[in-house]
C-alpha cells in the first residue's frame, strides 16, 4: 500500500506544496477535501513533541486506504508498517491533529510496550473501568467475560459503536473514560489518553485515569529531559 501511495504522491507533487514534520514527509495521493493549514499543524506538532518520537515513522501518507472502511464504519487514520496514513476527509486542523497524535501514540507504543504494559497496572485500570461500565449499562447482549478481554475485537467494537451507541456511552461512561473510543480496547485506551494528554484536558485525564496519566506523564518527563 505504501508503494501505491508513494507512486500516487509523485503525481501530486506538481499541484501540492510539500511538507515535512520533524523531517518526515507528507506524501499526497489525494489532497485534503477541506482547506487545512498545514503550517499551523506542523508548528503545533513540532512544539509539543520532540523529533525522536518520530524515529520509527517513515512519513505521512494522505489518501484513501482499504483499511479505512470496515463494515459500515469509516476510519480516518492508522499507523501501519512504520507510516501514518491519513484520510483526505479531515474536518479541520483540530481533526487532523487528533488523528496524527492518536496514531503517533501507537508508534510510541510499539517501541515502549514494556514501559507501558509491563507491570500490568494499566490493564488492571482499564479492565476495572470496563467491569464498572458493564454493570452500569446492564448489558444483556454481552457477558462480563467480553468486557474482560483487553484486546481489540471487531464484533465488540461494533456493539459499542452501533449496538449501544456512542451518545449513550458518552453519557454513561463520562466518569470512567475520557471518550467512548477509549473503551474499545486497551491499546485504544492508551492512544486516546496520549492524544488527549497533548490536546485535551490534562486535569480531567488525570482525574479519570490516574495510571494512564502517570504512564504518559512519566514518559514525557523522560523525553523532556532528553529533549532539553
Amino acid at each position: 500500500m505504501k508503494e501505491y501511495i508513494i507512486e500516487g504522491g509523485e503525481k501530486a507533487k506538481k499541484r501540492l506544496k510539500q511538507y515535512a514534520i520533524h523531517g518526515k514527509p507528507f506524501v499526497f495521493i489525494e489532497p485534503f477535501k477541506r482547506e487545512i493549514n498545514l503550517d499551523h499543524v506542523k508548528k503545533i506538532i513540532e512544539t509539543l513533541t520532540p523529533e525522536f518520537l518520530f524515529d520509527n515513522i517513515d512519513g505521512f501518507f494522505v489518501g484513501y486506504a482499504d483499511e479505512f472502511f470496515k463494515g459500515d464504519r469509516e476510519y480516518n487514520a492508522m499507523f501501519k508498517d512504520g507510516a501514518i496514513y491519513l484520510s483526505p476527509d479531515q474536518d479541520n486542523e483540530k481533526d487532523l491533529l487528533d488523528d496524527i497524535f492518536h496514531e503517533l501514540a501507537h508508534a510510541v507504543e510499539e517501541k515502549n510496550k514494556e514501559e507501558i504494559y509491563g507491570d500490568g497496572r494499566l490493564e488492571r485500570e482499564f479492565l476495572a473501568k470496563r467491569a464498572t461500565l458493564y454493570h452500569l449499562l446492564g448489558d444483556e447482549n454481552y457477558d462480563l467475560e467480553d468486557y474482560e478481554n483487553p484486546e481489540y475485537n471487531y464484533k465488540f467494537d461494533q456493539h459499542l459503536y452501533k449496538g449501544i451507541g456512542y451518545d449513550k456511552l458518552r453519557t454513561i461512561s463520562s466518569g470512567l473514560f475520557y471518550s467512548p473510543y477509549a473503551i474499545t480496547a486497551l491499546r485504544e485506551y492508551w492512544a486516546n489518553g496520549f492524544e488527549n494528554y497533548l490536546l485535551g484536558n490534562k486535569n480531567k485525564l488525570k482525574e479519570l485515569s490516574p495510571v494512564l496519566f502517570n504512564k504518559i506523564n512519566s514518559l514525557f518527563e523522560i523525553w523532556g529531559t532528553l529533549w532539553r
